[in-house]
């Protein structure tokens, strides 16, 4: 990876700190943040409070509009985040992504803005878009901060994660399922009839669904053969390389408004660094879970969004031995609501290809923190080959033995 050098990254701050004076969010200082992978993303502090009129919260129970909400609540934001999109990837100069991204999530952002989920335990929101900046060779947005907040991810396997939320079993398990319900009505959501001029705007968002296909189906073969302590029997490897080619052939579907409900806009991303929430809060406090980094939607199968949450939710427990993303997972799984058999089997592909993959997301094994350890990593592989060849070949008496048996209603 070729991050840029400090000199590139002052001069980059200073271009978009002058972007920035030229609009209502001018920034006295620009913090870089460390959850930017693909982009870079700043906390700024602006230089004059930005007055903001907000909807009430709606009232419990479903999904409502925003503009149901009956007055407004007069507030101001001190600081904003500021995510800069360039058509190169934030830790590595060298890997070129389209810069189109950021113009998809511009559109997902504002359609979203007036569609809020409330679950039982949970309000499920999307951070509001100030403002967008187009340029020639980059994209900034400016968005909504959410001061305390810390991703889900980082709260699971944080040692004080008991003190700040209360991890408990049931709190836990009712994140997951707030998660699990939002996801299912989204997908229902984005393919209702009113949004059919949001599917078109959206697209298939080409170029982040090459990226998608090509950190995930074209490369989880790869991570395996780096292994030699594996050792996968050829009926096994003509079976890997079978959903390498099924995957492809998937990514360059298009939609023809036919394909049932497996098929749609999907999140894309979601796993559990793109949901945030407090990391203070009073155990019998409703959840406020942000949904974050929309540049991945594209036309797909549902059962990618599934089974990539479900794979970080054992990603976390397989190194780090986190009761709590066990609970979420159940929760997240019980959310989300029955699925056909077939529907099941393919989530449990998607689950293995996102456990192998854990190796390419991050830096070399040797520079790892210690409890990636090779045992450990080779687990997780095994683990993943199994979840695939399990699913690819529809072992029933292993699904309903498994993690996903809540998946299907008729066990």
């Amino acid at each position: 990876m070729s991050p840029l050098s400090q000199s590139e990254k002052d001069e980059l701050i200073a271009q978009i700190s002058l972007s920035l004076s030229k609009t209502p969010y001018a920034c006295s200082s620009l913090t870089q943040l460390t959850n930017g992978t693909t982009n870079f993303v700043f906390r700024g502090v602006l230089t004059q409070p930005e007055p903001v009129l907000l909807p009430l919260d709606p009232p419990h129970g479903g999904v409502d509009n925003a503009e149901t909400a009956i007055g407004t609540a007069a507030t101001s934001t001190k600081t904003v985040i500021i995510k800069h999109s360039t058509a190169f990837a934030a830790l590595n100069k060298d890997l070129p992504i389209d810069v189109s991204r950021c113009v998809v999530e511009e559109s997902m952002l504002n359609a979203l803005s007036s569609w809020n989920f409330q679950h039982t335990t949970s309000r499920i929101k999307i951070p509001r878009l100030h403002l967008f900046i187009r340029e020639t060779d980059a994209n900034t947005q400016i968005l909504e901060d959410i001061p305390g907040a810390v991703d889900l991810r980082a709260l699971l396997i944080s040692p004080s994660a008991d003190n700040n939320l209360s991890l408990s079993q049931f709190r836990a398990t009712s994140i997951g399922r707030a998660l699990g319900s939002w996801l299912h009505a989204h997908h229902t959501w984005i393919s209702a009839p009113p949004q059919a001029d949001l599917r078109a705007e959206i697209g298939f968002n080409e170029p982040m669904r090459k990226l998608k296909y090509f950190i995930s189906y074209n490369s989880f073969i790869g991570v395996i053969e780096q292994f030699s302590e594996i050792t996968c029997p050829e009926v096994d490897k003509k079976t890997l390389e079978d959903v390498k080619d099924m995957a492809m052939d998937e990514f360059e579907r298009t939609a023809t408004g036919e394909e049932g409900e497996e098929w749609g806009i999907i999140h894309g991303d979601f796993w559990t660094g793109n949901v945030l929430l407090p990391e203070k809060q009073q155990a019998e406090e409703e959840t406020d879970l942000f949904i974050v980094d929309w540049e991945f939607t594209q036309f797909g199968h549902r059962a990618y969004d599934i089974g990539q949450m479900i794979g970080d939710l054992l990603e976390r427990n397989h190194f780090m031995q986190v009761n709590g993303a066990i609970w979420a997972l159940e929760g997240f799984i019980d959310g989300y609501g029955a699925v056909s058999e077939d529907m099941a089997f393919r989530i449990a592909v998607h689950t293995g290809v996102q456990l192998i993959t854990w190796v390419t997301r991050g830096p070399p094994l040797h520079m790892r923190p210690a409890w990636a350890t090779r045992e450990r990593v080779v687990d997780i592989v095994e683990l993943g080959i199994t979840f695939i060849l399990k699913g690819w070949n529809k072992d029933r008496k292993w699904l309903k033995s498994s993690v996903l048996a809540d998946l299907v209603a008729d066990k």
